[in-house]
């Protein structure tokens, strides 16, 4: 070890190498505790086992396949994340500028005081006028 990283890097294997064996030993200490130590691991192992016969192998291997391409599936989630974050934000300063310029630009229409029909005059009385008779028609016509 020459460098500052190569310590780093070697102190921070063995840690997560003590983490991985802490576990594993609390495990172990925990089912030897037990009154039937490992006797729900072997049932649950056994059950397993069984199902991957029934399922077949392209079953097991489309699992395995999942559990394989899960931390690939995850990273492309955390790269799309900020992707998505300024995605968002642009569509709400859009979305934003656009109810603005609708409201400064609205022409006042209100739908309770449209009248599509035109509006209703009231019938009043209005002078006869002189009716003019309308030519005849002859056969001519």
């Amino acid at each position: 070890m020459k460098t500052y990283f190569d310590f780093i890097t070697h102190v921070k294997g063995i840690e997560y190498l003590v983490a991985i064996a802490s576990i594993v030993g609390f495990i172990v200490l925990w089912e030897v505790l037990k009154p039937k130590p490992f006797s729900k691991m072997v049932h649950s192992a056994k059950e397993d086992l069984t199902y991957m016969k029934q399922s077949g192998s392209r079953q097991t291997l489309r699992n395995v396949g999942k559990l394989v391409g899960a931390p690939f599936i995850g990273l492309a989630y955390v790269i799309s994340l900020p992707i998505a974050f300024v995605g968002a934000l642009l569509f709400a300063a859009v979305n934003g500028l656009l109810n603005y310029v609708g409201q400064t630009t609205s022409f006042d229409w209100r739908p309770m005081e449209a009248y599509l029909g035109g509006k209703k005059r009231k019938k009043t009385q209005a002078p006869e006028k002189e009716e003019t008779p309308a030519p005849e028609k002859t056969e001519e016509d």
